[in-house]
């Protein structure tokens, strides 16, 4: 990683890779009104358990709701309703399916 301000996919190989706390200190160096980091900020809260998977739904939701094409959260979006799912926690998906694709 660079001294350069980082970008979400740094933070998400950091994430890949399992050094959560890398990730973390690295998203708190960014400004949190950075939107480029919207889909990154649900997906640590994922990872290290602070955002349930419901929560998470709901954020990415509103995201695809502003732009359908966001990128990363039609992706997240369907690993946090399959985590809900298997953790028997209420699914949004079920009332609240994410946008269509648009071709």
């Amino acid at each position: 990683m660079s001294d350069t301000a980082p970008s979400p996919e740094e933070v998400d190989e950091l994430l890949d890779a399992g050094e959560v706390e890398q990730a973390r200190a690295l998203l708190g160096s960014v400004a949190q009104s950075d939107e480029r980091f919207l889909v990154t900020r649900v997906r640590l809260g994922l990872v290290d358990g602070s955002l349930p998977a419901g929560a998470a739904q709901q954020a990415l939701i509103k995201l695809m709701r502003r732009d359908p094409e966001w990128p990363g959260a039609k992706e997240l979006y369907q690993k946090a309703s399959s985590r809900a799912y298997q953790s028997r926690e209420s699914s949004a998906s079920h009332s609240h399916p994410p946008p269509p694709v648009r071709k």
